[in-house]
């Protein structure tokens, strides 16, 4: 018979994580990423493209656990600046 204080064997805590820890491990606490909507916000197009350049492989997503998608910053930085800049004080094109 057990006393009140054995509880039989113990097992190290680094074991027992949650699906949530192990997720956040994956990804560096640095690491900013951004919505479809904020990405779209950057390039001035909709959101739906956003997500139509992921699927084509031309911007990398991450899931999140809900099914959304997320996009690295970093990566939207990138391709925002192989973008020529237009400047805002040039008209029409004639």
């Amino acid at each position: 018979m057990r006393s009140l204080g054995d509880r039989g064997p113990r097992v190290p805590t680094s074991v027992d994580q949650s699906e949530g820890e192990r997720m956040a491990s994956r990804l560096p606490d640095t690491e900013e990423l951004l919505t479809p909507a904020e990405v779209a916000a950057l390039f001035r197009v909709d959101p739906k493209t956003v997500t139509r350049w992921a699927k084509a492989g031309k911007l990398t997503s991450i899931r999140t656990l809900g099914g959304h998608r997320r996009y690295r910053a970093a990566e939207v930085r990138a391709l925002l600046g192989e973008i020529p800049a237009q400047r805002e004080s040039d008209g029409p094109a004639q």
